[in-house]
């Protein structure tokens, strides 16, 4: 039973318990019995150390619902289901210790519960075993197999709290934290072949108490991951930023005499659930998810400013108050040409360019490239086209023309730079370089190329990569692989290593959506 994020201090806990069994098959003295009643004295303390943490994550849900309890509300909901699920097994198993114990030393009914050091019969084997496995020889049936089935009904419940995208990662976490797989035939010891027989079968009371103690620190470590998880993907959509900037936004600042002029005002980072107050010239806009529109009639050629004041709501109730200004032109009628991504054309992928003339209908504007293909975009509809280019980095350029009563008129000539797409930048684990701690580097499956602050869709791929580690007083070792996998080899060099050995990726290369290979840069990383 580990789990992927337990302290040094229970990992410890966890090797002890575990040493201290290996011992008592041995039958050694009562200083060993004696050590489980410290192992469990400790696993009691951490288990309200556990809770104590969990309780702060409720009161930090609690502040949310008071904050934003539309956004809230739905992972509220479910982090109380897990709590609910979490303290039935706590409560179970709580009980479960506490049979042991007045069992085992005959205690009278109503009798004042001891500690498990105070106990009489700390050896004793016999009652433990009967509560837990019964006299069968596969140990089932009794209270073993009823912890068991406790213990899977938990898992399964948490996971059906989560959303489907996070179900198979917190479902390996779980089954990994609550082992209750039968021991495999390899690992079978004294004919111990069922999960009841190897974990409750002819222990003393002491060790099954520990055990049991175990379970309830995993049970609420499960409880403390879940709800974290809960409790950040509550803003796992929102932007992170650590400025706030008013934006005016306008599908077009150029227009034409008598045609209306429009512009979306909005906060950058805005919550959609708390919308701000925008004013423009001393008038309040209609904001609608955060987002106020802006409208006025175009009246007189030039340039038109205008200016306002948005009004956010923060966490403390109060308002912070954001002065923003803008300006549109208003113009006789001509062409406008505008890269929907950039004003780049990147050699090949598809590109979409906007073509319109205001005031003259999109199937009387005609677009002839110079320098790369350009075809209709079914999809976007009448102006809109894709740019194909092929070949070197350069210039391009676009011939606009507009039918006016039947004769073609030439609306202005638009120049693209052509260039190749940037090289992505690989990544694992999130990181391109620095520290990472082993657990984190263990759970990788390979490594991603990432375009950044690039705004197209693409999926570039890893080729082949090589990975070398190196450690204080330890032969290098190198490895390769085909594809952007991690290979078994590699995964099993990273279980081996050590904090402070150095993980380096390189000779990664990518296959592009242009055709091209790339050798991409390298990752060095140091084990924590």
């Amino acid at each position: 039973m580990a789990g992927q994020n337990l302290s040094p201090r229970q990992k410890m806990i966890g090797m002890m318990y575990l040493v201290l069994t290996a011992l008592l098959a041995l039958n050694v003295s009562k200083e060993i019995i004696n050590a489980f009643v410290t192992i469990n004295d400790s696993l009691e303390v951490t288990v309200k150390n556990l809770q104590g943490k969990n309780a702060q994550a409720y009161s930090a849900f609690d502040k949310q619902m008071q904050n934003d309890k539309a956004k809230t509300e739905p992972f509220f909901k479910k982090a109380q289901v897990v709590k609910k699920q979490c303290e039935d097994l706590d409560k179970y198993v709580a009980a479960l210790k506490e049979e042991l114990i007045r069992t085992t030393d005959k205690m009278e009914a109503g009798a004042k519960m001891v500690p498990l050091g105070e106990m009489k019969a700390k050896d004793n084997y016999d009652e433990p075993t009967r509560i837990m496995c019964g006299d069968k020889q596969d140990g089932r049936g009794h209270k073993a197999t009823e912890l068991k089935e406790k213990i899977n009904g938990l898992k399964k419940n948490i996971i059906a709290t989560l959303d489907a995208k996070d179900r198979d990662k917190f479902t390996k976490r779980l089954d990994d934290l609550f082992d209750t797989k039968d021991p495999v035939t390899g690992a079978l010891e004294d004919g111990k072949k069922t999960w009841e027989m190897a974990n409750f079968y002819h222990n003393p009371v002491v060790a099954t108490v520990a055990l049991l103690s175990k379970i309830q620190t995993d049970v609420k470590n499960a409880e403390s991951e879940i709800i974290t998880h809960l409790l950040s993907a509550i803003n796992a959509a929102d932007f992170k930023f650590d400025t706030l900037a008013p934006k005016v936004i306008a599908p077009s600042s150029y227009v034409i005499e008598g045609q209306e002029y429009s512009a979306d005002i909005f906060l950058a980072a805005m919550s959609s659930t708390s919308d701000p107050e925008i004013t423009v010239g001393g008038s309040s806009l209609t904001v609608d998810g955060g987002v106020g529109t802006y409208k006025v009639r175009a009246s007189g050629i030039g340039e038109k400013k205008y200016a306002g004041l948005i009004k956010v709501k923060k966490p403390d109730n109060t308002y912070e108050s954001y002065p923003f200004e803008s300006s549109y032109i208003v113009a006789k009628p001509s062409a406008s040409v505008a890269a929907d991504k950039m004003n780049v054309i990147y050699i090949g992928v598809p590109n979409p360019i906007t073509v319109s003339v205001p005031g003259v209908p999109d199937e009387k504007v005609k677009a002839i490239p110079t320098g790369f293909a350009l075809s209709p975009d079914a999809k976007a509809g009448r102006g809109h086209f894709i740019a194909e280019a092929k070949g070197q980095p350069g210039e391009a350029k676009i011939v606009v023309s507009a039918d006016f009563n039947g004769k073609p008129m030439q609306m202005g000539e638009f120049k693209f730079r052509l260039k190749r797409i940037p090289d992505p930048v690989a990544k694992i684990g999130g990181k391109k370089d620095g520290n990472i701690p082993k657990s984190a580097l263990a759970a990788q499956q390979g490594i991603i190329p990432t375009m950044e602050n690039f705004d197209f869709d693409l999926y570039p791929k890893v080729t082949s990569f090589k990975m070398s580690r190196y450690g204080k007083g330890r032969d290098p070792v190198e490895k390769s692989a085909e594809g952007g996998a991690l290979t078994g080899d590699m995964k099993s060099i990273i279980d081996q290593c050590r904090a402070g050995d150095k993980i380096l990726f390189e000779y990664i290369k990518v296959s592009m959506p242009d055709g091209t290979t790339r050798t991409v840069n390298s990752i060095p990383l140091t084990v924590q």
